[in-house]
């Protein structure tokens, strides 16, 4: 009975995460609505767009999140161990591989990044030019980034998930107060951009080294070379990789479907980037703000249900988070999908954020709306199958899942232009979320029906 009221406690996590969530979502759309209004759809809003995609890519949405996601189910069953130096080891020994590959990854995304986006036109030469200016500024987030989300996940593995919570908050007020200095100051824009690249990676950088302080001072380590041994701890560090490598597959065929949106979306219309930009930002609310609370307790708690092979609670659990997953994402849908025009009016229509801004974002974002239920279902199931380390079901989809994407944009933008974007992400990920949403519950039965924990 003890155990049962501890555990229902355990689950107002969710609660607590999404009214941290939210404020996190308030604080990011007030910092959004004073972008469009500074700089609205205009080319250098295509500039600052272009440039903070590939850091932002390779050092948040690939190689942060798969680092952030493989190391809690590690982690977590290595807290059970109660081996305090394996643990430590662990940790420290995948920072080491982390910091030495992201170094690296930054490097050689210098010397590519002008060849890349060569091939994206964004009107004229000026604007072309800033964009490396701008990039340069915000490379160290390749390398930051995953830093401070491998520190968010080692406290989330330690069941400490406030403090992760609070740091993106406040990345996203060094932002908004950057974008308000400007508009007080009237600073140009192409002085804007810059200064919203500077603070871009000062955010990125404040956020990391508040988080690794806070570990070092709850956790009391000691860093020594010894630890750096290849002979000691590596299994555990080797685990953490295969889920990186296989989380980081499946990230990676996402971000080439955001690439080939925005490649799209600069061969249409100038500002078609940025519109594209504030819509994509708008259909992540859900994910922002409900599904990552659930994610976020589900997966350790999830990891910890593993460990201990409690079938019962496993199921519980899974079960109550995957209806929120459903009725959050639906409901949040289907406003999105009937009320798109309204929303970005209301957010986003003064200063440089013009009528016929208005009308193209809404045209956008009317399918990703309708991408939100197979995006959340998508998002959920797979971390069930990284609790699992079992990780071919969900990468094979995701696979099938981006080449549908892209596949679609080819037959979409043509035919409908810039709405087409959305229609694509809206068909592939409801394919992608439907189908591994039907493995994750044929998974479920049947170790219900065999009354035990199995791992395919």
């Amino acid at each position: 009975m003890e155990v049962m009221e501890k555990e229902q406690k355990s689950f107002w996590l969710v609660h607590m995460l999404v009214l941290f969530n939210l404020l996190l979502a308030f604080v990011a759309f007030i910092k959004d609505i004073v972008l469009a209004s500074y700089f609205g759809t205009s080319g250098i809003a295509d500039a600052i767009n272009l440039a903070f995609f590939l850091p932002d890519t390779l050092g948040n949405n690939l190689v942060g999140a798969a680092i952030g996601v493989a190391c809690i189910p590690i982690l977590t069953r290595l807290t059970l161990s109660k081996d305090p130096m394996l643990y430590r080891q662990t940790v420290q020994k995948t920072v080491a591989v982390i910091l030495t590959g992201t170094l690296l990854l930054m490097f050689f995304s210098l010397f590519l990044f002008q060849p890349i986006f060569h091939h994206f036109p964004i009107g004229n030469d000026t604007y072309s030019s800033t964009v490396f200016s701008y990039f340069l500024i915000m490379s160290p987030i390749i390398c930051c980034a995953p830093l401070w989300l491998m520190g968010s996940s080692i406290l989330q593995a330690s069941r400490k998930f406030v403090f992760p919570a609070i740091t993106p908050i406040i990345f996203n007020l060094v932002l908004l107060i950057a974008l308000l200095w400007c508009k007080w100051q009237d600073i140009p824009q192409i002085i804007g951009g810059e200064v919203f690249a500077y603070a871009s990676i000062l955010g990125t950088l404040l956020s990391a080294t508040m988080t690794w302080i806070y570990i070092l001072k709850k956790q009391k380590w000691s860093w020594s070379l010894k630890i750096f041994q290849i002979t000691t701890a590596f299994q555990e560090v080797k685990k953490i990789l295969l889920i990186f490598s296989a989380y980081g597959l499946i990230l990676f065929f996402t971000q080439a479907g955001l690439l080939a949106e925005r490649f799209f979306a600069s061969t249409l219309e100038t500002g078609t980037i940025a519109a594209l930009t504030y819509a994509y930002r708008l259909s992540q609310f859900p994910l922002w703000v409900f599904i990552a609370a659930i994610t976020t307790f589900i997966l350790p708690t999830i990891s910890l249900h593993l460990g201990k092979n409690d079938l019962v609670s496993l199921k519980r659990d899974l079960v109550r988070s995957l209806l929120l997953v459903i009725a959050s994402s639906g409901f949040i849908s289907f406003i999105f999908v009937f009320f798109s025009e309204q929303i970005v009016s209301i957010l986003f229509l003064r200063g440089s954020f013009t009528v016929s801004s208005v009308q193209l974002t809404s045209e956008i974002l009317k399918g990703y709306g309708l991408s939100i239920i197979g995006q959340s279902l998508y998002v959920f199931c797979t971390r069930y199958y990284v609790a699992q380390r079992s990780m071919k079901v969900p990468l094979l989809i995701g696979l099938i899942g981006s080449c549908i994407n892209i596949g679609l944009l080819f037959i979409f933008v043509p035919w409908i232009g810039a709405s087409g974007i959305g229609y694509a992400i809206a068909v592939s990920s409801s394919l992608s979320g439907g189908v591994l949403f039907f493995y994750f519950i044929n998974n479920l039965l049947r170790m219900v029906k065999k009354g035990e924990i199995t791992i395919e």
